[in-house]
């Protein structure tokens, strides 16, 4: 995943579960700790704006929030990166991936920039 997807999937995933009374200390701190990264290295108001405004309706804003962060030069922050990639951690416990079964799929691709072509006869 790009890094503006890892951190506006932390920011999404971690306001969602934050809300919820179990949310882990770990998870709230791990989200708060990210919050407070974008924070104190940008004073750029529509980031803020937008990662408020996805506190308020998680995951009601991405495309926003991500272009948001871009904006704000976010993108190429190393520190912002990992503190995303250790909340997404928190939030599955396991440090396992999403397992997909696709045993009888057809015409599916995982992974990002593939092309595909499909003929079914």
């Amino acid at each position: 995943m790009d890094p503006l997807t890892i951190i506006a999937t932390a920011l999404v995933a971690g306001a969602a579960a934050g809300g919820k009374d179990a949310a882990s200390a770990t998870v709230r701190d791990a989200y708060a700790a990210l919050r407070d990264r974008i924070s104190r290295h940008t004073d750029d108001s529509d980031a803020i704006a937008a990662v408020e405004a996805n506190e308020a309706a998680p995951g009601s804003n991405t495309v926003d929030l991500q272009e948001a962060l871009a904006a704000a030069g976010l993108n190429d922050d190393r520190e912002l990166r990992a503190a995303a990639e250790l909340l997404l951690t928190h939030l599955r416990p396991d440090g396992t991936a999403t397992r997909i079964d696709l045993r009888h799929a057809k015409g599916v691709q995982v992974g990002e920039h593939n092309t595909q072509t499909n003929t079914f006869g």
